[in-house]
């Protein structure tokens, strides 16, 4: 979850698909639970999604929609599922529906402790595209809620200005959200707050500004692989005549070679050339041995290796080195 939102998105696919062995009787006892298989369906399908790679949502949405909710845990860890089904459903074209999907966050029960604010400036994007003005107003409401309890002003805050921005199609607010996620992050959500810039710029007629919020928007889409936001953005931006021009700064990223490897990958890799031992490189970057065993697996994949002494060979060839 921290990787998703710091825009790690590789990484966190790493660690959910690592099967990790470290401690068998922890996990054992912790996949007992049906919570952690919603989170793992549900982080798998969001990114997925937002990736355009509707086959790999899908599966993950079904598996993690199957699960029951029976508990308070259940439900408290279900937001992440709720959010790609929500998202599946808007990329289907049926907008209200994807506004009734991602409203399940609310209210929030007795003894629930998650907070939503994250989810809720979507909420509001898609109430308002759906015409459905009271439960915009209502996910700002429940918004400003969780932004009044923070004892200094944070994520909640700055979520709260963008829902806000939008219901009053007023740029300040989501302007000192832009401010916030730039000096505080989290990284994924600093994209979609210059979206929603862009789109109140546009509103207000500030066409020129609108273009340059959106330009950086997409930018820091594509470094994420976020095709489909990026398709988002452009279509919200498209009915005030505002155009890119050109669709995306970067090419498809290589599925082959030294250039496939995420920045992760080409650190670890650069520590296997330097000498480092699995478990050394694993408390070196705060990760369990089966999840840089999960990289090394894919590094050799990409270089089409069949062990280390390869990996070192193309790390030293490409001049990289712990």
């Amino acid at each position: 979850m921290l990787r998703y939102w710091l825009g790690q998105w590789d990484d966190a696919l790493a660690e959910l698909n690592s099967d990790d062995t470290d401690a068998p009787g922890l996990r054992h006892s912790f996949l007992r639970e049906d919570w952690p298989a919603l989170l793992v369906h549900g982080v798998a399908a969001l990114i997925a999604g937002r990736r355009d790679q509707r086959t790999t949502a899908g599966h993950h949405l079904r598996l993690g929609l199957a699960l029951p909710i029976q508990i308070l845990t259940d439900r408290e860890n279900r937001d992440f599922l709720l959010a790609a089904h929500a998202l599946a459903l808007e990329q289907s074209g049926d907008i209200r529906q994807a506004m009734l999907r991602l409203a399940a966050i609310l209210p929030r029960g007795d003894g629930e402790m998650t907070l939503i604010h994250q989810w809720l400036p979507d909420l509001v994007r898609l109430a308002l595209a759906a015409g459905d003005r009271p439960m915009a107003q209502a996910a700002a409401q429940a918004c400003q809620a969780e932004a009044a309890a923070e004892t200094q002003p944070a994520r909640a805050t700055a979520a709260s200005l963008r829902c806000h921005g939008l219901l009053r199609s007023d740029p300040g607010p989501p302007r000192d959200a832009v401010a916030h996620y730039r000096s505080a992050g989290p990284a994924v959500e600093l994209p979609a707050a210059l979206e929603d810039l862009a789109v109140v710029l546009a509103e207000r007629g500030r066409s020129d500004e609108a273009r340059v919020a959106l330009h950086e928007a997409v930018s820091l889409y594509d470094g994420l692989q976020a095709t489909w936001d990026i398709r988002r953005a452009d279509s919200r931006l498209r009915p005030y005549g505002i155009r890119r021009g050109v669709r995306s700064r970067r090419g498809p990223r290589a599925t082959s070679g030294w250039e496939a490897l995420t920045p992760t990958e080409v650190k670890i890799a650069a520590l296997v050339a330097g000498g480092a031992a699995t478990p050394d490189i694993a408390r070196g970057m705060f990760l369990s041995r089966r999840t840089v065993q999960t990289h090394i697996s894919h590094i050799l994949t990409k270089l089409g290796a069949k062990g280390r002494v390869d990996i070192v060979r193309e790390a030293l060839r490409q001049g990289v080195s712990a």
